[in-house]
């Protein structure tokens, strides 16, 4: 792709934007190629099916690249990852690092660095390589008594491993003990007494795949459980259809307009924003173990 800075809709994209980008792409070539292997199915999602649609590439001022899968077609991913994924390509989920969360998988290009200063300070010896980031799609039950019960064990359970992770950020890296914080580390301490991260993970593991495959919504229940915005009609992913993105073309659900005017409301209008991350350091060069050194 073209790496020179250049204006998008009114926005100066940087030439180290375009690089991180690029990175992107590259880590997305990975995954692509474990999926056509395998007949694996994968959606963009998020601010990249919006790109996909609207800008015929990265919204001009996203900094990442997110795509999704249905959870079975993530489980069969996992599998084939595991196996193919060859260094400095890393695989990131709540099994293959100690403290990263149930609720999503990333892969990462461990010679690179991308991280924002919280999971700097909560986590600095995981992988912090730049990443794209895979969100399963579970089913939704039906019934919305069944989706309320659902929600509150995955915010339940959700909010003890958070505990978890605070009390191992606080206990191994020294991070800064605020007032929350403390209570965390404090919930945790009884809580671990019966119960464990790994058990945790499989039981919000659970929790998110009560509803069968003839349920008619399909969602991001574990991203933020009980965020209607994130359900959708199944029938949206249907069918997938390639459209135009950077230099190449992406993989897309053919019901694209539906699924984001549930997130996005009026998506046709550009309104210049920012992405769900806070300050985000990053190098295209050096590793973030290395990098991080630099920062200090």
């Amino acid at each position: 792709m073209n790496l020179e800075e250049e204006i998008r809709d009114g926005y100066k994209v940087s030439a180290d934007m375009k690089k991180l980008w690029s990175v992107q792409m590259e880590i997305l070539d990975q995954i692509d190629q474990i999926c056509e292997r395998h007949n694996i199915t994968y959606y963009a999602d998020g601010g990249t099916l919006l790109g996909a649609v609207r800008h015929k590439g990265f919204i001009p001022w996203d900094d990442d690249l997110d795509i999704c899968m249905f959870k079975d077609e993530l489980d069969k991913f996992i599998k084939y990852a595991k196996e193919e994924l060859k260094d400095p390509y890393f695989l990131q989920t709540w099994e293959t690092e100690e403290g990263f969360y149930p609720w999503h998988v990333k892969i990462r290009k461990s010679d690179t660095a991308c991280f924002t200063d919280w999971e700097i300070e909560m986590n600095p010896g995981g992988n912090h390589g730049i990443f794209v980031d895979i969100f399963p799609a579970y089913n939704v039950p039906d019934s919305k008594f069944q989706y309320k019960i659902q929600t509150m064990r995955l915010k339940r359970l959700k909010f003890l491993f958070e505990c978890y992770q605070t009390d191992r950020a606080l206990s191994i890296y020294n991070a800064k003990a605020t007032g929350k914080r403390k209570f965390a580390k404090a919930i945790w301490k009884i809580c671990s007494v019966f119960t464990s991260p790994e058990k945790i993970c499989r039981k919000f593991i659970k929790a998110a795949t009560v509803a069968g495959n003839d349920a008619k919504k399909v969602g991001y229940v574990t991203f933020l459980p009980g965020t209607l915005k994130y359900t959708w009609d199944r029938h949206i992913f249907d069918e997938v259809i390639d459209l135009p993105f950077e230099d190449r073309t992406i993989h897309c659900p053919k019901g694209y307009e539906e699924r984001l005017s549930t997130e996005y409301g009026d998506w046709h209008k550009i309104v210049m924003g920012g992405s769900m991350h806070s300050t985000l350091h990053y190098s295209c060069d050096v590793p973030y173990d290395e990098f991080l050194k630099t920062l200090k």
